[in-house]
């Protein structure tokens, strides 16, 4: 699942459910249709995490307003029985997100019980733009000590008007600029090897993302480069493969130094709270190929 959050949209299924729906909706797929197009999609997830997968399918019909009988139905039986509830505490959920969960539920399920009072609109998909960034590719950034950090960008995904980077962080600090070598055999934090019931994600990591709207692309696109240094690149991950935590904190792109000791600031958390992975970032890769390995 690989949760962030106890919101609906808190975690990596209900994401990917949610924003199928609404590609297909907005590509012009019949939205009546829709819902069993996903469904046939999400065979493995129904089994693995089936909740989720309720829950994003009936946020997006919510929005699209053809939100049947049958899903509403199937929602409110997850949240009555608290089997998603149940879910979370086999995922070592603590009390305090299992609260908070199931307040989000109960109030989800009032919202999608009144309908919407218009359809949401199709949206124009957005094209992809090349940026400096690709994934795949290690870079490292200089501390306030000194010290050469590296980090290895899992996706790079870049719009006309909004944009991010995702990342893991390695292992190792640097008194010199580190070489590609240093990569491959750098480990990650927190890499967590998933059981058969994940079904294809295989691996569990944590990642850290820097991102930015209209407002700030600009000094994404001035700042970022000043701090981040392309070492060189090494295979890409595949995805279906793959799931992730994730920790954020990037408030202020206008300031290089601001964005150093946030990212210092995540590094060092994840540093505490995790112990490096068996893997090294090569292992790994060669674990989870896709393109490009």
């Amino acid at each position: 699942m690989g949760a962030w959050s106890a919101v609906i949209l808190g975690n990596d299924t209900t994401c990917e459910i949610h924003e199928r729906f609404l590609e297909l909706y907005d590509l012009g797929e019949n939205p009546d249709c829709i819902a069993t197009i996903v469904l046939e999609e999400q065979k493995e997830n129904l089994v693995y995490d089936r909740t989720n997968v309720w829950l994003g399918l009936a946020l997006a019909c919510w929005e699209c307003k053809v939100l049947t009988t049958e899903i509403f139905e199937e929602v409110e039986k997850i949240v009555d029985t608290k089997e998603d509830i149940k879910y979370n505490e086999e995922l070592d959920a603590d009390a305090a997100f299992l609260k908070k969960r199931e307040k989000v539920l109960e109030d989800f399920i009032v919202k999608i019980g009144k309908p919407k009072e218009k359809a949401r609109a199709r949206k124009k998909i957005p094209v992809q733009i090349e940026s400096p960034y690709v994934s795949g590719m290690c870079l490292s950034y200089k501390n306030s000590s000194g010290k050469y950090i590296g980090i290895y960008l899992t996706e790079s995904e870049h719009f006309k008007n909004r944009g991010q980077i995702t990342f893991w962080f390695l292992d190792f600090e640097l008194d010199t600029v580190p070489e590609l070598s240093m990569y491959s055999n750098a480990r990650l934090f927190g890499l967590k090897k998933l059981g058969p019931e994940w079904g294809k994600r295989e691996y569990m990591g944590n990642v850290t993302d820097i991102s930015y709207e209209k407002a700030t692309k600009t000094d994404f696109f001035i700042n970022v480069p000043k701090v981040l240094n392309v070492v060189g690149k090494l295979g890409v991950c595949n995805h279906a493969k793959l799931t992730n935590n994730f920790s954020s904190g990037f408030k202020n792109l206008n300031d290089s130094n601001d964005i150093i000791r946030a990212l210092e600031q995540i590094r060092t958390e994840g540093k505490s709270k995790h112990a490096v992975s068996d893997l090294t970032l090569c292992q790994l890769l060669e674990k989870i190929q896709g393109e490009g390995l």
